[in-house]
């Protein structure tokens, strides 16, 4: 078992609750629609159809991307920024919209498990976030369901009429949180397929200027981008059954992993003291962004097995302020300490090697409030021992 699915078990161990947009694979029509069915090796863009059986309906392929590869494909770093999974390891991206239409947008089409019901109200529903390096963020974020399979031979884009959400004004704006795009739609009867992408022609989408994330490096790209996840189309008795609000912003999905490397030149006690794993917001187990971390530590531990090391867990101010209604977090920094020297002894390091505490707020990595600063302070940090 290797160190990001322990992590993974880790997380649903520490926090007991499934997220509230997962839709019951028996329910939901749509198969595969978090991308976690993989056939082959993912190592390049452009490669949806590894996701079967979610394929593209023009020339121009829809891009996969995976926790467990290295490279342009890779999760939570990637071509186009950072973004980790909402659920699982995996999930897609499209080209939204490009200035001037430079660059041509691609599509989802994937063929529902059966043929819609008749008059049957559903809930379309998938999720998005904005790439880092996109320079504009786009409305338009639509669905398509079709009676026949979509292929064209080019890269032209679709012109048909999106039938969900029946507003398609919002601009969605946010590269580090994931927003719901979702609405009810009454079958015909005879759908037996989803497209996903933007139908509308460039001049009649609307669009906005981002200013670049704090903390990214690199030029932004004049597109509109995004990242793609947990896409549902289930039946529902009632609208109300159909909602997608943005995920709470106090959960954010943004973990700090661009800056802070350690110095590979230093000797191995100075790289071990210098080492920092960083969390999510609310966030108990080791993220799999933070891999690499956990198994240069590892290393640098069995290179040594005379160093010992003592693991200091730190929470944000957001997560301090929610202990108020959230007493479960009370212990978070102390329970994110416990995770990592959990990761680490299940790797082979002598538990009696390790020690763990916890710290409130009141010790910040970077004393600011946005979201990078408060990335920062989620943390757990290595102290070697004397």
């Amino acid at each position: 078992m290797n160190i990001r699915h322990i992590a993974l078990i880790m997380i649903t161990l520490a926090t007991g609750r499934v997220h509230a947009q997962e839709v019951p694979d028996s329910i939901n029509m749509v198969p595969n629609g978090s991308f976690e069915s993989v056939d082959g090796k993912l190592k390049r863009l452009g490669s949806i159809d590894m996701a079967k059986p979610w394929s593209s309906p023009t020339e121009v392929k829809a891009d996969l991307y995976s926790g467990n590869v290295s490279g342009a494909a890779s999760a939570p770093q990637n071509a186009f920024g950072e973004q980790g999974a909402l659920s699982g390891d995996n999930y897609a991206g499209l080209l939204w919209w490009s200035y001037m239409n430079k660059e041509p947008r691609s599509y989802l089409q994937v063929k529902f498990k059966k043929m819609l019901t008749k008059n049957q109200k559903y809930c379309v529903r998938y999720y998005v976030s904005l790439a880092d390096r996109s320079k504009y963020a786009s409305a338009e974020l639509g669905a398509y369901m079709s009676r026949m399979l979509v292929k064209k031979d080019d890269e032209s884009s679709l012109t048909y009429e999106a039938q969900v959400p029946a507003l398609r004004t919002k601009i969605y704006d946010d590269p580090f949180t994931w927003q719901g795009v979702c609405g009810p739609y009454e079958a015909k009867g005879d759908e037996q397929y989803l497209v996903i992408g933007n139908f509308a022609s460039n001049e009649k989408t609307n669009t906005g200027k981002i200013k670049r994330p704090r903390g990214m490096t690199g030029p932004q790209q004049f597109q509109a981008y995004y990242y793609i996840d947990d896409i549902a189309v289930f039946p529902i008795k009632l609208l109300s059954e159909c909602s997608c609000t943005q995920l709470d912003k106090a959960e954010s999905e943004f973990i700090y992993s661009r800056k802070g490397k350690v110095n590979r030149t230093l000797a191995p006690k100075d790289q071990i003291d210098q080492t920092v794993v960083y969390f999510k917001r609310f966030q108990r187990g080791v993220d799999g962004a933070m891999d690499g971390v956990i198994e240069q530590l590892d290393t640098l531990l069995k290179g040594d097995p005379g160093i010992h090391i003592r693991l200091i867990g730190h929470t944000d101010a957001v997560e301090a302020d929610r202990v108020r209604m959230r007493p479960d977090l009370t212990d978070l920094g102390k329970e994110r300490a416990d995770a990592v020297k959990a990761v680490l002894v299940e790797a082979g390091i002598d538990a009696e090697r390790i020690t763990t505490e916890g710290r409130k707020a009141d010790e910040p990595a970077d004393a600011g409030d946005d979201e990078v600063a408060l990335s920062k302070n989620r943390r757990v940090e290595v102290e070697v021992g004397q």
